[in-house]
């Protein structure tokens, strides 16, 4: 029986901001893509939960060390979708948010 295995996929992080921004900024849903990059829904939540959490370790009061400035059409994105009626970016940081503390109460 000869298997070929085939080759696992690396995206780098320009892929996966450019996805994850594009469906936060409802240009693309994420079926279209999903489609578009061939890799599943899950992989996608998983890059928009790790892009919320890398937000909010940019953003914490206790960080250290100085950051870069933002970028000011991210800026504007984040506004915009934080004042915006969906609310799915707060929908998704409090699941994280409940997620965290379930585990510290562990």
């Amino acid at each position: 029986m000869n298997t070929t295995r085939i080759p696992r996929r690396v995206f780098d992080p320009q892929q996966k901001i450019t996805a994850v921004l594009s469906l936060w900024s409802e240009r693309r849903t994420s079926a279209q893509l999903c489609q578009e990059m061939d890799i599943s829904a899950a992989l996608l939540g998983q890059w928009q939960n790790l892009a919320i959490e890398g937000m909010l370790r940019a953003l914490d009061p206790k960080q250290k060390d100085p950051l870069p400035p933002i970028n000011q059409r991210l800026s504007r994105l984040i506004e915009r979708k934080l004042s915006g009626p969906t609310g799915k970016l707060e929908k998704r940081l409090r699941a994280i948010q409940k997620g965290k503390a379930a585990v510290t109460l562990s």
